[in-house]
């Protein structure tokens, strides 16, 4: 090998050799740190609004089931929070994040039973869906604290409901922070709650702000 040859491997050699110095190093360690500043709150921050998003889908989507039915069946269908699978409840210091249950209702005058409230002898279990984790609450406004419930006509049962104000609220850790909401009207039509000023709170049908995870 000639004189050039030898000085061309060697540096390729001394190149090899060398590896990443201290200060690269601290450079690479300092960039990584800024990176996962930036990157792992919004990566968890997408991560939780997706689950609130499936989660509210989840109950929207059984509502628009329980209408469904009702005007197949030809009767009333209700769904109610329920912590067991089986009854409906109506304690007042849980809501449907304990769980619901979707049911045929059968007319009072055959069973005696009342709107809203399941007649496990009689009235047909449709669907059954689990309590969430212990970090999220859905509450249903006054008129839907208990059950929502629709006639045969598709439309709610639930009396005095509000046009622009019955509505049920996804939270997460009781904020309202990419919360999640669902306005019921008397039709039965279904409404998901805008953001319209992009403040990630969900609105009324007003387009004023929702002001709590727990409405009265």
């Amino acid at each position: 090998m000639n004189g050039s040859g030898m000085r061309a491997q060697h540096y390729i050699n001394t190149q090899k050799a060398r590896g990443i110095t201290l200060i690269e190093l601290v450079i690479a360690i300092a960039l990584l740190s800024i990176l996962l500043t930036i990157g792992v709150p919004s990566f968890s921050d997408l991560i939780a609004s997706n689950h609130l998003v499936t989660k509210n889908n989840l109950f929207v989507s059984d509502l628009n089931t329980a209408r469904s039915e009702a005007i197949r069946r030809g009767r009333s269908v209700s769904v109610c929070k329920s912590s067991d699978g089986a009854n409906c409840s109506t304690d007042a210091a849980v809501g449907y994040e304990a769980g619901w249950i979707m049911f045929a209702e059968q007319p009072a005058y055959l069973t005696g039973s009342t709107l809203g409230s399941r007649d496990v002898n009689n009235e047909d279990l449709l669907r059954v869906q689990p309590a969430m984790a212990s970090a999220y609450t859905l509450r249903g406004s006054r008129r839907f604290s208990n059950f929502i419930s629709y006639l045969p006509s598709g439309e709610l049962a639930n009396p005095g409901v509000s046009n622009t104000q019955d509505h049920f609220i996804l939270c997460r850790d009781r904020l309202l922070d990419r919360a999640r909401a669902v306005f019921v009207i008397s039709t039965g039509r279904i409404h998901l709650a805008r953001d319209a000023n992009n403040n990630r709170q969900p609105e009324d049908i007003s387009g004023a702000d929702l002001t709590t995870c727990t409405p009265a």
